[in-house]
C-alpha cells in the first residue's frame, strides 16, 4: 500500500514538471503590473488613461477567453492555445519597449489582449488532463502557487532592476523572460485533447494576488449571464459587482497617484509586491476562518475591513500626503483581499447545484469582470476630476452598501471540526 501511495506520489511529481514552464510567464506578468502604469504615467498620462488602458485590456480579455475557450474545445489544440496566449505576451512587451505616447500603448494593450487571453480558458483545462482526476485538487492548487509566487518575484525584480535600467528596456527584458515559456511550451508542452463535461466538477480556483489587470487568472467556466432562480445567489452576485468595482476605485489609481506624491518607480514595485505578499500569506488562514466562522461572516470581516482601511488611506490624503503612509496602508489591503475572495468562491461552491457548477461560476465570473472593468473605467475620471480621496470614498460606500445587502444572501452551513481538517 505504501509502495503505490509513493509510485503515486512520484506520477504525479512528473506529470506536474510542466508548471514550471509558466514560472518565467508569470514573472513577466507580475512586474509588467506595476510596470504599464508606470510608463502610462511617463507617457504624459494620469489616473484616467490608466484605467482606460486597464479597462480596454479587461474588456477584450472577458470575450477573448469564450472565443480561444470555444476554439480548443473545436479543435482540441490545448498546446496551441497556450502557446498564442505566450506570443502574444513576448510581442506586446516587445513592441511596449518601442512605444512613444500613449496612443501607442493603448493600440498595443488593446490589440494584444485577444491574443494573450488565449492562454487563460485553457491552462486548467490542460492540468486537469495531465493529472489523475483524484489529485485534481491538488494540481491545481500548487500551480496558482507557483503562479502566485513566481508573479511576486516579478515584482521584485522590477523594484530591483529599474534603479539600473529605464522603464522601456525594462519591459524589453520582460519580454525575453516570457519568451522563456514560449521556447520551453513549444519544446514541452504536449498537444492533450480532452473530452470533459465542464459542468461535472467544483472549480476552486484562487488567485494569490489582486492584479491590476483585473480578470480572473484561470478560467474553465466562461463568463456568461445566467441569472439564477435562487434569490440569495442573485443577491450575492450584486455584491460581487460592488466589491470588485470598489477594489478596483481603490486599487487601480494607486501608481499614477504615489508617483504624484513624488515616489519612485522602485518604491511603487514595492508597494505592489508588498501588497501582493500579504494577500499569499493570509489564503491558508483564511481557510480556517471560514470552517471556524462561515462563509458569510468571514467575508463580512475582510469587506470590513477593507473599508477601514480604505478610510484610513482618504484621511491620511487629506491630511498628510505621505507616501511611504499610503504604501503600508495599500499593503494591509492586500491582507483583507484573501478574506474577500476566498469566502466569494467558497459561497458559489455551496451555493451551485449539483452537475451546474459551471454555469454558476461562469455567472459569477462575469459579475466579477463586470465589476472589475467598470471601476477600471470609473477610477481614472474619478481622481481626475475631484481627486483620489473622493475616489476612496465612493469605494468604502460601495462596500458598506454590500455588508448590508449579504443580509439577503445567508446559507446554512454544517460545522466542520478543524482537527480533522488541520490536526
Amino acid at each position: 500500500m505504501k509502495e503505490k501511495k509513493k509510485k503515486d506520489s512520484c506520477d504525479l511529481m512528473k506529470s506536474q514538471k510542466f508548471f514550471y514552464i509558466f514560472v518565467p510567464f508569470k514573472i513577466a506578468q507580475g512586474c509588467a503590473s506595476v510596470l504599464l502604469p508606470l510608463l502610462i504615467v511617463e507617457l504624459g498620462g494620469k489616473a484616467k488613461e490608466v484605467g482606460i488602458v486597464l479597462g480596454l485590456y479587461t474588456a477584450i480579455s472577458m470575450f477573448g477567453t469564450v472565443f480561444w475557450g470555444k476554439i480548443s474545445d473545436k479543435f482540441k489544440k490545448r498546446k496551441t492555445c497556450i502557446l498564442i496566449g505566450f506570443l502574444g505576451t513576448f510581442l506586446s512587451y516587445l513592441l511596449l519597449s518601442m512605444a512613444s505616447n500613449l496612443y501607442e500603448v493603448i493600440l498595443i494593450q488593446t490589440f494584444f489582449a485577444l491574443f494573450i487571453a488565449a492562454e487563460i480558458p485553457v491552462t486548467t483545462v490542460y492540468i486537469l488532463r495531465s493529472t489523475n482526476k483524484f489529485y485534481w485538487d491538488d494540481a491545481i492548487g500548487k500551480f496558482n502557487k507557483i503562479g502566485g509566487w513566481a508573479w511576486v518575484t516579478g515584482l521584485g525584480i522590477g523594484a530591483i532592476t529599474l534603479f539600473f535600467v529605464s522603464i522601456q528596456n525594462l519591459f524589453l527584458l520582460n519580454s525575453f523572460v516570457s519568451a522563456i515559456s514560449l521556447i520551453l511550451g513549444f519544446k514541452y508542452l504536449k498537444q492533450k485533447p480532452i473530452h470533459i463535461n465542464r459542468r461535472t466538477f467544483k472549480l476552486r480556483l484562487t488567485q494569490i494576488v489582486e492584479r491590476t489587470k483585473y480578470i480572473p487568472n484561470y478560467l474553465i467556466h466562461l463568463p456568461a449571464i445566467r441569472i439564477t432562480g435562487n434569490k440569495k445567489v442573485n443577491s450575492f452576485l450584486i455584491s460581487t459587482f460592488l466589491i470588485l468595482m470598489a477594489s478596483s476605485l481603490i486599487c487601480t489609481p494607486i501608481v499614477p497617484y504615489l508617483k504624484i506624491l513624488g515616489a519612485g518607480s522602485s518604491l511603487c514595485f514595492f508597494a505592489g509586491f508588498m501588497h501582493s505578499s500579504a494577500s499569499a500569506f493570509m489564503y491558508r488562514r483564511t481557510g480556517k476562518e471560514i470552517y471556524k466562522k462561515g462563509t458569510l461572516k468571514t467575508l463580512k470581516y475582510g469587506i470590513l475591513s477593507r473599508a477601514v482601511l480604505s478610510l484610513l488611506m482618504a484621511i491620511l490624503i487629506i491630511y498628510k500626503e505621505i507616501a511611504v503612509g499610503i504604501i503600508i496602508l495599500y499593503a494591509l489591503l492586500g491582507i483583507t483581499w484573501s478574506y474577500i475572495l476566498i469566502p466569494s468562491f467558497s459561497y458559489m461552491s455551496k451555493t451551485s447545484k449539483k452537475n451546474r457548477e459551471g454555469g454558476a461560476f461562469g455567472t459569477f465570473n462575469f459579475f466579477y469582470s463586470l465589476g472589475l472593468l467598470t471601476g477600471n473605467f470609473l477610477s481614472g475620471i474619478i481622481v481626475d476630476s475631484f481627486g483620489y480621496e473622493v475616489d476612496i470614498f465612493l469605494a468604502i460606500i460601495l462596500l458598506l452598501i454590500v455588508i448590508l445587502n449579504l443580509k439577503n444572501s445567508k446559507i446554512k452551513e454544517k460545522k466542520i471540526d478543524l482537527k480533522k481538517i488541520y490536526g
